[in-house]
C-alpha cells in the first residue's frame, strides 16, 4: 500500500459524473475550517463504499487485489493505469477502482462542483499520479 492522502475530515459523496467516471467525495468548508476538500476520483469503474466518512486514509493498494471478488472489476484492474484505492474510515475498508485521484483545496460554494470543468479547482494538495 502507497499512502496518498489522509484527513481526520467528515466527508462525503457529493457529486458524480456517470459519462465520464468522475466522482467528487468533498469536505465541506465550515466557520472553522475555511476551505473545501475535494477527492476526485477519474474513470471510476467501481465505488464499493459507505457515503459519509468520518476521517479518511486513501491509499493505492499495491499487488494482490483479492479484497476484490468480482471478475469484471478484476479484468479493469488489469489494464494499464488501472488501481484500486483503499479507503479506511473508522477502522472499516472501502475499495474504488478507477484511473487516478487528485485532492484539491477550494473555496467553493456548496451549489459548485469541482466535477466542473469551468470551476478552478483550487489548490492540489495531493495526486495518485507520479510525479
Amino acid at each position: 500500500m502507497s499512502e496518498i492522502f489522509k484527513s481526520d475530515r467528515y466527508f462525503t459523496f457529493f457529486d458524480i459524473v456517470v459519462s465520464h467516471g468522475q466522482l467528487l467525495l468533498r469536505s465541506q468548508k465550515t466557520d472553522e475550517l475555511t476551505n473545501n476538500i475535494d477527492i476526485i476520483f477519474l474513470n471510476a469503474t467501481y465505488i464499493q463504499s459507505f457515503s459519509r466518512l468520518w476521517g479518511i486514509k486513501i491509499s493505492r493498494v499495491e499487488g494482490s487485489i483479492d479484497v476484490i471478488n468480482y471478475d469484471t472489476v478484476k479484468k479493469y484492474l488489469g489494464y494499464e493505469n488501472h488501481y484500486l484505492f483503499e479507503i479506511e474510515s473508522n477502522n472499516e475498508k472501502y475499495y474504488i477502482a478507477a484511473s487516478s485521484l487528485r485532492v484539491f483545496e477550494n473555496q467553493l460554494e456548496f451549489s459548485e462542483s469541482s466535477l466542473n470543468y469551468s470551476v478552478d479547482k483550487g489548490i492540489e494538495i495531493a495526486t495518485s499520479k507520479h510525479k
